[in-house]
């Protein structure tokens, strides 16, 4: 494989760091923030540089580009601690309506990647923990095409400005089976959805739902009925390597301001960065940051895998990413000291976006547990 970028590669990266470091650094995202975690202005900007069509095809609009191009994205994204739920929309709700083969799935990719529509998926269940099959949300027909849905999502990242919700709901089937899986597109504002926003340790804003006797029909199936799976998984996968990407740019992004940190702060009458035991922490540092670029290289190679394959890859990444995020995020905060941990500084909160990474679809220890399962059944 080849690991050095392109020209057309490195072009959208540098474009990408100036529009970030112009419009979404961490000293102009309180308002952001405050607003939903959502700048309108900004997502037509993302829209007019084609990031948010950027892994659809020519055919809707979109710049036929890989997942190499949206992980050269999402590290820009965490290098500023983005707030905005660009990973929601453009990578995990369009790589299942991608998935999905359904046409009307189509129009709302075209008008996403203009900036004009805002689906998200709400898939993840309390009890679930990262396991991709758990589905207890049910659909109860009531005949002539028509079902009735009842459940919960939880931490449905952008669910708060979201126009558009693909539900994951169970039609047939065991709570954990991968058949009897079937999505809904719904509209944010159907009747029987309650949304409760919350903000998440890390800025950014997600919703609860609850469905309640929400009534729908055949026509807003997406793809086949009880043959949701195959979507979910094949956005989950990217969705993992967009995570990854961003650890690697929070993980870059807390080492350099650590770095720098320590070349100003005086103790002893000396700076910080010439005392050889904390030389050595930010060397175990590095170590751990390069083995995650690493680690993305090998996600971004499985995804042309077969599933089986591919879904171990990713557990492996996931759980080696996640443990080394959190230990050069957590060292960040020790050697900046008590000014590490005030909500003003900015290191504190890259070890926050860290923590949340790790949770999101099933943590380090999760998959270190998927790994071990399918070790024991070779």
């Amino acid at each position: 494989m080849d690991f050095q970028l392109n020209e057309e590669q490195n072009m959208l990266k540098d474009s990408v760091r100036r529009f970030m470091e112009d419009n979404c650094s961490f000293e102009q995202r309180g308002a952001t923030v405050d607003n939903g975690a959502f700048d309108g202005g900004h997502w037509l900007q993302m829209a007019e540089l084609g990031l948010l069509a950027l892994g659809l095809p020519e055919d809707l609009g979109g710049m036929n580009c890989t997942a190499i191009e949206s992980a050269l994205v999402m590290e820009e994204f965490g290098r500023v601690l983005c707030v905005e739920p660009y990973w929601a929309v453009a990578i995990h709700a369009a790589q299942t309506l991608l998935a999905s083969n359904d046409t009307k799935a189509r129009a709302v990719l075209q008008a996403m990647g203009e900036g004009m529509a805002l689906p998200v998926l709400a898939h993840e269940e309390a009890p679930a923990r990262g396991e991709l099959a758990y589905v207890k949300t049910r659909a109860f027909e009531t005949g002539q095409g028509r079902w009735r849905l009842n459940g919960e999502k939880i931490a449905v990242i952008g669910g708060n400005i979201a126009e558009l919700f693909i539900v994951s709901v169970r039609t047939s089937g065991a709570t954990g089976d991968r058949d009897g899986i079937t999505l809904f597109l719904l509209d944010a504002n159907t009747p029987g959805i309650a949304k409760h926003n919350v903000r998440l340790i890390d800025n950014r804003w997600a919703s609860h739902l609850v469905l309640t006797n929400v009534e729908v029909t055949q026509a807003q199936v997406l793809g086949k009925v009880g043959d949701g799976y195959a979507a979910l998984s094949h956005a989950n996968a990217h969705a993992m390597v967009g995570l990854f990407a961003e650890a690697v740019g929070v993980m870059e992004q807390s080492l350099w301001i650590t770095r720098d940190y320590l070349k100003i702060r005086k103790q002893f009458g000396q700076t910080l960065s010439n005392f050889q035991s904390l030389q050595h922490r930010m060397s175990e540092m590095l170590i751990e940051l390069e083995l995650s670029r690493s680690m993305l290289h090998l996600a971004l190679a499985s995804l042309d895998l077969d599933a089986a394959q591919r879904d171990r890859a990713l557990s492996a990444v996931k759980a080696h990413i996640g443990k080394s995020g959190q230990f050069v995020c957590g060292q960040a905060i020790q050697l900046h000291g008590g000014i590490g941990v005030t909500e003003e500084y900015v290191i504190g909160h890259y070890f926050k976006r860290m923590t949340l990474i790790n949770a999101a679809l099933g943590t380090s220890m999760h998959h270190y547990e998927l790994l071990a399962e399918a070790e024991r059944a070779a």
